[in-house]
């Protein structure tokens, strides 16, 4: 500083913590000149500080951000506004460019400035949201894409179901039994085609569909769940225990998904129980709330409890229970999306409990 310092205490400690700090402290005078400039100058944009003294400092700045920075510098010198916060790109000594956040505000004609070097944080910036583009662009095209396979996929599978109706309304007396047992065999496998080409899209639209949370009465989605599965095999007898009033934060939709899939298999796998029971509520484990699906249906070996949450991974045979595996795939990502996570216990022959959250952890601390 070319000006006489004062010597007192206060002014010496004043100046060890400001020549200590990693930001750059300046102060700029109307002239367009540094009459201040902090030793972390050097360490921010290579120049000692005499250089940055030496020449006026819009001469450092990137030409794109002239107007801006002499706009904001007319603003506290001439106009007097109190405290300002702008960006600019400074001209580090080897030729690059430093994006310095500045806080600024007038004295005695003088403007008194902090900045600090963000050009690594808008740099990752940059790249997070190049990233981000980039996988949008990337599911867009994933999504027309898979729904372009799902169009020329269903054709086909029309037409082979479609003459295979024909084929048993006008030649059935001609084929006799095995022909005809082959022919709705065709039929059958057609139709499960369809429906794994139905499923693939609907875990492709969870994995990418907007997230909007909101309350979600989880009860009310259980019991409508359970009143739709019962209408549709109302021979069945179940005992449903779902407990009242479950509020969490989440999406609606998705969220119904999730209890379809979770009570669908409850409701599949005691298809074959005496006295079946399927329940939802709520317990606490280790601090944390968890929703859990339980039925006393076939259960599972817990040996293989790695595989039920992977896509095409069935712990059952298509004979014993209908299904592609992949519902608890869809499940998985709606509750790793919604921030939780899930996992199942089962014994053979003595039901199975489905267990999910929907925030992290710490978040329920």
């Amino acid at each position: 500083m070319s000006a006489t310092k004062p010597q007192s205490a206060d002014h010496h400690v004043y100046e060890r913590f400001f020549e200590l700090s990693l930001d750059l402290h300046v102060i700029a005078s109307p002239d367009g000149y540094f009459k201040h400039v902090s030793d972390s100058a050097p360490a921010i944009l290579g120049w000692s500080v005499a250089e940055l003294r030496g020449r006026p400092f819009i001469e450092f700045v990137h030409p794109d951000d002239h107007a801006a920075t002499l706009a904001e510098v007319d603003r506290q010198i001439v106009a007097g506004e109190k405290v300002l916060a702008f960006e600019n790109r400074y001209r580090h000594k080897d030729g690059s460019w430093r994006v310095l956040a500045w806080k600024s505000m007038p004295s005695g004609g003088l403007m008194y400035a902090t900045a600090r070097d963000i050009t690594h944080r808008r740099e990752l910036q940059r790249q997070l949201l190049d990233a981000k583009n980039a996988a949008e662009t990337a599911n867009r095209e994933l999504e027309s894409f898979s729904y372009s396979v799902a169009h020329d996929l269903r054709a086909p599978l029309r037409s082979i179901d479609g003459f295979g109706q024909l084929l048993l309304d006008e030649y059935a007396p001609n084929l006799g039994d095995e022909g005809r047992r082959y022919l709705q065999l065709v039929r059958e496998s057609t139709a499960r085609m369809g429906q794994l080409i139905d499923d693939l899209l609907q875990l492709s639209r969870v994995t990418r569909s907007e997230l909007t949370r909101q309350p979600v009465d989880l009860s009310a989605l259980a019991t409508a769940t359970l009143e739709r599965l019962q209408a549709s095999a109302p021979e069945r007898r179940v005992e449903t225990h779902v407990e009242p009033a479950l509020i969490d934060s989440g999406d609606a939709r998705l969220l119904a998904v999730v209890l379809e899939n979770l009570l669908g298999n409850a409701w599949k796998y005691s298809a074959k129980s005496a006295d079946a029971v399927i329940a939802f509520g709520v317990d606490v484990h280790d601090g944390e709330r968890r929703y859990f699906v339980k039925d006393n249906g076939a259960g599972f070996d817990m040996a293989y409890a790695h595989k039920l949450f992977g896509a095409f991974e069935r712990l059952h045979s298509a004979r014993e229970f209908e299904g592609n595996g992949i519902g608890l795939a869809t499940v998985r990502r709606i509750v790793e999306r919604h921030g939780g996570s899930v996992c199942a216990e089962g014994q053979v022959g003595a039901g199975a409990t489905f267990h999910f959250t929907l925030a992290p952890k710490e978040i329920l601390r």
